[in-house]
């Protein structure tokens, strides 16, 4: 199995991060992959720096599957960054290849087919999600066939899915976004997508959060420094964590299906 992972942030933003001891998302997808698929071919490419080596739509048929990143964008703004990732989203539906999101991957997917994509009016959700129920048709999902209802993922996401794609099916939903996964077809192309982060464990968590922690307070996410390191700590410590956020295997459950189904 050859896949090609999609790093979401930006070369400024990888290079802030790893100073605070975050992994680049794409090497967490590598982490990941390596652990679910031992035996896949992984490549990772970077459409917020450059489109200069992005892979055209006849190279990308070399891919059994696509899995695109989180990344602290906002497809709202018009700037390169970001509408390289929309042409290059654009160029992986024209090519059929299945393509996997989380978070701001889903978004991008989501805009280029035709949703729209806005800022939660709940603001932001971070750490560990509010409750996630499946909907009808995610029970009856194989990509969903081992998760129970009302379960936990690790999350941080400002924007959410406002209106799906036409033909979308909404698999799962929690009360602070409509749009938790779903599945739909445009063009030659299919997705699938969370609104979380399956790949994320809960030490990289606390480390964005930590990372984060001023403008987490300044915005009103957490009454003080001291409460936001708090959390952070109790993450890493996995004190009073559900065990499906604990258990890596559980927590990327959804994407070892999507993989099984390639």
């Amino acid at each position: 199995m050859k896949l090609l992972i999609v790093e979401g942030n930006n070369k400024e933003t990888r290079i802030l991060r790893e100073a605070s001891g975050i992994i680049p998302y794409h090497l967490l997808f590598e982490e990941m992959l390596n652990y679910l698929v031992p035996n896949a071919k992984t490549v990772s490419i970077f459409p917020a720096d450059s489109t200069k080596e992005l892979p055209s739509e006849s190279q990308l048929k070399e891919y059994d599957g696509i899995l695109w990143t989180g990344s602290s964008l906002s497809v709202l703004d018009d700037i390169p960054s970001v509408t390289r990732q929309l042409d290059f989203a654009e160029t992986i539906f024209d090519s059929g290849i299945p393509m996997y999101g989380s978070c701001w991957g889903m978004q991008v997917a989501t805009v280029v087919a035709g949703g729209k994509v806005d800022k939660s009016k709940n603001q932001l959700e971070i750490g560990i999600s509010k409750p996630i129920l499946l909907t009808d048709a995610g029970k009856n999902s194989p990509l969903f066939k081992d998760r129970s209802d009302n379960y936990h993922a690790l999350c941080i996401h400002y924007d959410e899915v406002a209106k799906t794609p036409k033909n979308a099916i909404v698999m799962a939903y929690n009360e602070h976004s409509k749009v938790q996964a779903m599945t739909f077809n445009y063009n030659k192309g299919s997705f699938f997508g969370v609104q979380y982060h399956p790949e994320f464990n809960a030490s990289i968590m606390a480390l964005i959060i930590s990372h984060l922690s001023k403008n987490l307070v300044d915005n009103g996410s957490f009454n003080s420094m001291d409460e936001a390191r708090k959390y952070a700590l109790g993450l890493t410590e996995q004190k009073k964590i559900p065990e499906e956020i604990i258990n890596y295997k559980l927590h990327t459950q959804e994407i070892m299906a999507w993989l099984t189904m390639l």
